[in-house]
């Protein structure tokens, strides 16, 4: 087969020469959360939901609708037939889940519930009735009653009147999970939640009266909530002893952060932040904070401002990378319809190219279409 003309030889030169280090183009801003699923629900709150999606239908078909004739006769006669029939489950089910934030796992409850559903219509009760502790807790066997947790749906440990001393909840209550201990609040602490937790202090009270109010933020430990009653410092602070936990200013430390970083100080902490891309070396942020500047810019006045021939090839070198990518693609998308087996294999290596060349970008420093580091690359291939 002759390429030496072809579609293909030409994509292939162009991929095979073409440099990959024109990388000056500023990212499009893409949220990172897209490429991350949403948090998971377990079968209890599915089942709720769907439970809740289900008597929404209720509702929303209570009256029914009769349009046309007699409508005197259509309601005294049909509507009590439409009431249990099979037309108005439909007409539920159908609607059943769509307006939900954890549709899929909700259809997919529905689908188990399935059988119950038609069962309990059926038996044509009172709407009224407790659908939830029919379908979750008899039927299905996903929930437990209240204050009740684990497989075979046991009291929660501890003084139903009282529970966890008010300051905390049944580790798995109402679910087929946990174990029955107390979960306590953020500021609680114990068995029965009757105690403070690290970094509080008892400010009035005691079992299910006490209170516990956050020490001051320098504290690991205290005895009352301002910063000279801490009995320890939390990392970043330093005790004095007429003054409690000072802040400790990480940034005196001229070896703090790398090169061309600069140290931020932060109550408590601290950060190291990059320079200006214009600094070889800088003590601050900006054009006008560099100790030295970069290959490609001199000082003008205060700050480091680009060589014009330099900034001039910088365009001149982002906008042919552009180019070159909108040609590849196009180049595939032309020869796609033509070779469906070929056109893949091709556009594989473009995809592969542009990838590359935005990889090398960011392990040389600098940025291209998208940020790499933001992404798990092998999280994004998998199926």
């Amino acid at each position: 087969m002759k390429l030496a003309n072809s579609p293909l030889s030409r994509i292939l030169w162009s991929v095979s020469v073409l440099p990959i280090i024109l990388c000056n183009a500023q990212p499009p801003v893409i949220n990172p959360g897209i490429l991350t699923q949403s948090k998971s629900i377990g079968d209890c709150q599915a089942c709720r939901i769907f439970v809740e999606s289900f008597k929404k239908g209720l509702e929303r078909t209570a009256r029914g609708k009769f349009e046309g004739g007699d409508t005197a006769w259509e309601e005294e006669k049909l509507k009590k037939t439409y009431k249990r029939s099979e037309v108005r489950l439909i007409d539920i089910q159908e609607g059943i889940c769509r307006a939900e934030k954890y549709s899929v796992k909700c259809h997919h409850m529905a689908e188990k519930a399935e059988e119950f559903i038609e069962e309990w219509w059926a038996q044509d009760p009172d709407e009224s009735a407790d659908l939830y502790t029919y379908i979750c807790i008899d039927k299905m066997q996903v929930c437990c009653p209240k204050l009740h947790y684990g497989k075979d749906c046991k009291p929660c440990i501890g003084d139903h009147e009282n529970l966890c001393n008010g300051h905390g909840k049944c580790r798995g209550d109402g679910t087929r999970k946990g174990n029955g201990t107390c979960s306590c609040d953020a500021a609680y602490d114990g068995e029965n939640c009757d105690k403070c937790a690290s970094g509080y202090y008892v400010s009035s009270g005691a079992g299910k009266d006490l209170v516990c109010s956050p020490c001051h933020p320098s504290c690991l430990e205290c005895r009352l909530g301002s910063q000279k009653d801490c009995v320890t410092c939390k990392p970043g602070y330093t005790f004095d002893s007429d003054e409690g936990c000072l802040d400790v200013n990480e940034c005196d430390d001229v070896n703090r952060c790398t090169k061309n970083q600069f140290c931020l100080n932060s109550i408590g902490s601290y950060m190291c932040a990059p320079c200006d891309k214009s600094c070889d070396g800088c003590h601050g942020d900006g054009p006008d904070m560099c100790r030295r500047c970069a290959k490609g810019y001199s000082k003008k006045g205060e700050f480091c401002a680009p060589d014009r021939g330099e900034e001039d090839r910088e365009d001149y070198l982002t906008t042919t990378r552009y180019m070159t990518y909108v040609g590849l693609l196009v180049a595939t998308g032309i020869l796609l319809p033509k070779s469906t087996t070929l056109g893949s294999i091709v556009g594989m290596m473009v995809l592969s190219y542009i990838v590359g060349a935005e990889y090398y970008c960011m392990i040389n420093g600098h940025t291209g279409l998208l940020d790499l580091k933001d992404f798990d690359l092998s999280q994004m291939f998998k199926t």
